[in-house]
C-alpha cells in the first residue's frame, strides 16, 4: 500500500476512519509513541456506547496517512462517526463461502487462512500480484455476504467525490469492504463534486473522540508483535520469532537446550514446506513450538487453533511464551500536548485543591475535609482510575471505623483511564455516578452485589449520586428471589438511613426508597414461601425483622401499610411455618392474649419449635413485656405435656433451637415464668450460671464504659 502512494501519487487519500475527525488530523500526527487509539464515546441518558479506533505502526491506516504526507496527498478520513447508529450495523463479519474455504484448506481459524493465503506469499510476489492475491481473497471473503451497509455506501461516496474533483485517488479501508465499496462505485457519479456531509450529532446526545495510548494486549489482533516482525523484517520474522520464543523460555528457567531450538527450527521449516509456505507462517512456528518443546500431554487444544488465550490455571510454560511472545507488550505514550477531555482536567484541580499526592493518605472520617478527600478517592475508585489503592478504612454499613487510609501512587495509566471514563460524565461526580448506576443495572436481582453497590454510593457520598441510583436499586429487587439476601439489603440500608452521621447517609432520599422496596419484597417472598419438611431459616427471619423494625422506626418510608398482609400470613396454613411465627411477631404489641394461644394451638406439634423461632427471632425484646406472652408459654406448655415421648423428642431440638434466641437472664424469666403458670419442678439451677455470665459480662462493660 505504502508502495501504491508512491508510485500513483495520488491527490486524495482516502482513509476508513471517522469522518468528523479529518479537521483533527494534526492531533494525530503529533509525534506519538505508537500504539495509540481514538477512544470515542455517545451518551444519552443512560445509554453510553464507546468504540476504538487503533493505529500501530503497521496499521495500514496509519502508513496511508504517512505516506500521503511525504507525497503531499490529501487526507481525509471517510467512514461514518463512531457515535452513528449505523456504524455498529454489520452482523456477519465472514460469509459461510469463506466458511467453507476455510474448512477446505484444513484450516481452523480466520487468521490461520489469512496467514496461508497472504502472509506466506508477501515476500515472494510482486506489488501487483499482491493485489490479486488480496482481491481474489476478500471477493471470497465476502461472497454470498450480506448488501453494501450504510458505513460501505457513505465511504463510497467519498471515493466518488474525489473522482470528480480529478487527480489519482487511492482508498485505504478494511479488504471486507473492498467489494462493497467497488459496487457501490458503479450505481454512478453524484451531481457534483462536493464532498459528503459529515452527520452531526443531535444536541441530546453527548458525544466526544480523543486519542488514548494503547497496548497490543488491547488489540483485537492475536499477534501483533509476530505483524509488526513481518512488517519491519519480513522473511526474517520467522527466526526473530524463533529466537524470541527461546528467550522467553529460558528467561522462566524453563531448560531449551540448543538442540531443541535446531529441532524447533528444522520443524518450523518443515512444516511450512509442507503446508506449501515459501517461508514459515505463525501457525507454523507455533506449530513447531508446541510439537518440539512440550514435552507432557496437554488437557486442552492449543490456544491458537481458536480465539482466545490458553485454559486452565497453570497452561503449560510454552504455551504460555507462545501466546505472549505473539502477542507483544509494547504500549503507546501520547505527547504531551494532546487534547483531553474536561474530566481529566477537573481531577487534576480537585487533586491539587485536596492536596492528594502520591504517598500514603491518612483521612479522619469525623472530619469535614476528612470526608470530601475521602469521595473523591472513592469516586476514582468506582471508575477504575489507577494510582489509588485504599489499604484501611470501613467495609459494610455496620462497620462503624472512623478513619481511612490510602496509598496513591503517580501512574501514566491515570490520564488515559480517565479519558475513557469520560465517556459518562464531564466531571467525577458525574461519572462516577453514572458508572454507579450502570454497575446496579448490570447487578440484576445479585442483592447481595446491589448491598455492596450501595455502600459504594454511601462512600462516594450519597448526596452526589443521582437520583438515578434509588431507581435502578429499587428495580434489581423486583426480580430478587433469596429472601435472607433481600433482608440482609433491607437491614444495611435501614442502618444507615436511621444511624449513620459518618457518611452522612442519615435520612438519605436513596436508602429510604431501596428500604421501602426491600421491606415490600420480603413480605411478598415471606407469603410464597410454602410449609416444607426443613426446619426454621434464620435468614429469612432476620428479613422478617427487619420489616417490624421499619414498622416501629421508620413506618414513614411505608407506602402502604403491610399489617393486613403480614396477618394475612399469620393466619396461612399453607405458609412456611417459621415466617408464620415472625408474621405474628412483626404485629405482636397489638396481638391479644387470646388470639396468640390460638395461634400456638394452630401449628403441629413437630413444627411448633419452628414457629417459635420466627416469633422470637422478630419480637423477643417484645415478648417477654406483653401479656400475650404468658399466653404464648402456657399454651406451649399445655402443647408439650400432652405429647407422647416419641412425639417430644421429635419436637424437642426446634423447640431448644426457638428459646436459644433469648440469652440467660432472659431465659430465667422464661423458666419462671413456665413455674408461675405450671405445677412442675422449679426453675432447673442450671440457669443460674448463665445468669452469673451476664452479670460478670455487664460489670466488665460498665468498667470500659460500654453499657
Amino acid at each position: 500500500m505504502s508502495d501504491t502512494i508512491e508510485r500513483v501519487r495520488p491527490a486524495h487519500v482516502l482513509i476508513e476512519g471517522p469522518a468528523d475527525y479529518t479537521g483533527r488530523l494534526t492531533d494525530l500526527t503529533r509525534g506519538h509513541q505508537l500504539p495509540i487509539a481514538l477512544f470515542s464515546h455517545a451518551r444519552n441518558g443512560r445509554s453510553t456506547r464507546v468504540t476504538w479506533t487503533a493505529f500501530t505502526d503497521f496499521s495500514p491506516e496509519w502508513v496511508a496517512l504517512e505516506q500521503a504526507a511525504r507525497v503531499g496527498a490529501e487526507s481525509r478520513f471517510i467512514d461514518l462517526p463512531a457515535w452513528h447508529p449505523d456504524f455498529d450495523s454489520e452482523t456477519e463479519r465472514y460469509s459461510a463461502a469463506a466458511m467453507t474455504a476455510m474448512k477446505r484448506m484444513g484450516l481452523d481459524t480466520v487468521d490461520a487462512m489469512w496467514d496461508h493465503v497472504v502472509e506466506c506469499r508477501a515476500q515472494a510476489t510482486t506489488t501487483s500480484q499482491m493485489i490479486d492475491i488480496l482481491n481474489t481473497y476478500f471477493d471470497m471473503v465476502r461472497a454470498g455476504g450480506p448488501a453494501a451497509s450504510a458505513r460501505e455506501k457513505y465511504m463510497a461516496s467519498w471515493a466518488r467525490s474525489a473522482q470528480l474533483r480529478g487527480g489519482p485517488v487511492v482508498v485505504v479501508c478494511g479488504g471486507y469492504h473492498r467489494p462493497a465499496i467497488m459496487a457501490e462505485l458503479t450505481a454512478g457519479p453524484p451531481p457534483s463534486d462536493a464532498w459528503p456531509p459529515v452527520p452531526v450529532a443531535e444536541p441530546s446526545l453527548d458525544v466526544g473522540t480523543y486519542l488514548i495510548p494503547y497496548s497490543y494486549r488491547r488489540l483485537r489482533l492475536e499477534a501483533p508483535w509476530w505483524y509488526e516482525m513481518l512488517w519491519r523484517n519480513g522473511i526474517s520474522a520467522p527466526q526473530i520469532a524463533i529466537e524470541a520464543l527461546v528467550r522467553s523460555l529460558r528467561s522462566q528457567g524453563h531448560h531449551v537446550s540448543t538442540t531443541d531450538v535446531i529441532g524447533f527450527r528444522t520443524q518450523a521449516l518443515a512444516l511450512a514446506a509442507m503446508r506449501g509456505h515459501s517461508t514459515p507462517t505463525r501457525r507454523d512456528v507455533l506449530d513447531a513450538a508446541a510439537g518440539s518443546l512440550i514435552d507432557q500431554a496437554l488437557t486442552s487444544p492449543l490456544p491458537w487453533t481458536r480465539a482466545g488465550e490458553p485454559d486452565g490455571v497453570d497452561p503449560d510454560p510454552v504455551i504460555t511464551a507462545c501466546v505472549r511472545t505473539m502477542r507483544g507488550d509494547r504500549r503507546g505514550a501520547l505527547h504531551p500536548d494532546s487534547p483531553a477531555p474536561g474530566l481529566v482536567h477537573h481531577v487534576d484541580m480537585l487533586l491539587e485543591e485536596l492536596d492528594l499526592v502520591p504517598g500514603t493518605v491518612s483521612l479522619d472520617l469525623t472530619d469535614h475535609r476528612g470526608r470530601t478527600r475521602s469521595r473523591v478517592l472513592h469516586q476514582l475508585r468506582l471508575l477504575g482510575i489507577p494510582g489509588f489503592g485504599r489499604t484501611f478504612g470501613p467495609t459494610g454499613g455496620s462497620d462503624m471505623l472512623s478513619a481511612e487510609q490510602w496509598v496513591i501512587t503517580q501512574t501514566d495509566e491515570r490520564d488515559p483511564a480517565l479519558t475513557e471514563a469520560a465517556a459518562h460524565g464531564h466531571t467525577l461526580v458525574e461519572a462516577s455516578s453514572a458508572q454507579l448506576e450502570s454497575a446496579l443495572r448490570r447487578g440484576g436481582s445479585d442483592v447481595a452485589t446491589v448491598a455492596e453497590l450501595l455502600f459504594d454510593a454511601v462512600l462516594c457520598g450519597l448526596d452526589s449520586m443521582s437520583d438515578a441510583t434509588a431507581l435502578v436499586a429499587v428495580e434489581s429487587l423486583h426480580a430478587a428471589a433469596d429472601l435472607a439476601d433481600v433482608g440482609l439489603l433491607a437491614r444495611t440500608s435501614l442502618d444507615l438511613w436511621r444511624h449513620d452521621f459518618l457518611f452522612g447517609s442519615r435520612g438519605s432520599t436513596v436508602l429510604g426508597a431501596v428500604v421501602t422496596a426491600a421491606c415490600s419484597r420480603v413480605i411478598t417472598l415471606a407469603r410464597r414461601s410454602r410449609a416444607t419438611p426443613g426446619g426454621a431459616d434464620i435468614g429469612r427471619i432476620e428479613a422478617m425483622a427487619v420489616v417490624a423494625d421499619v414498622m416501629r422506626h421508620a413506618a414513614r418510608l411505608l407506602t402502604d401499610d403491610p399489617t393486613t398482609e403480614l396477618a394475612l400470613l399469620a393466619a396461612d396454613h399453607g405458609a412456611a411455618v417459621d415466617m408464620r411465627g415472625a408474621a405474628l411477631g412483626t404485629s405482636w404489641s397489638r396481638s391479644t392474649p387470646a388470639s396468640a394461644a390460638a395461634a400456638v394451638r394452630s401449628i403441629a406439634p413437630d413444627r411448633l419449635g419452628d414457629w417459635l423461632c420466627g416469633l422470637f427471632g422478630v419480637a423477643r425484646e417484645s415478648f417477654l413485656h406483653n401479656g400475650s406472652g404468658n399466653a404464648v408459654l402456657t399454651a406451649v406448655d399445655d402443647v408439650v405435656s400432652g405429647l407422647t415421648e416419641h412425639d417430644f423428642l421429635v419436637a424437642l431440638p426446634a423447640l431448644r433451637q426457638s428459646f436459644e434466641f433469648f440469652p440467660p437472664r432472659e431465659r430465667s424469666a422464661v423458666a419462671a415464668r413456665f413455674v408461675a403458670a405450671s405445677t412442675a419442678s422449679p426453675v432447673p439451677e442450671s440457669v443460674e450460671p448463665g445468669v452469673l455470665l451476664d452479670g460478670r459480662i455487664d460489670a466488665q462493660l460498665d468498667e470500659i464504659g460500654l453499657r
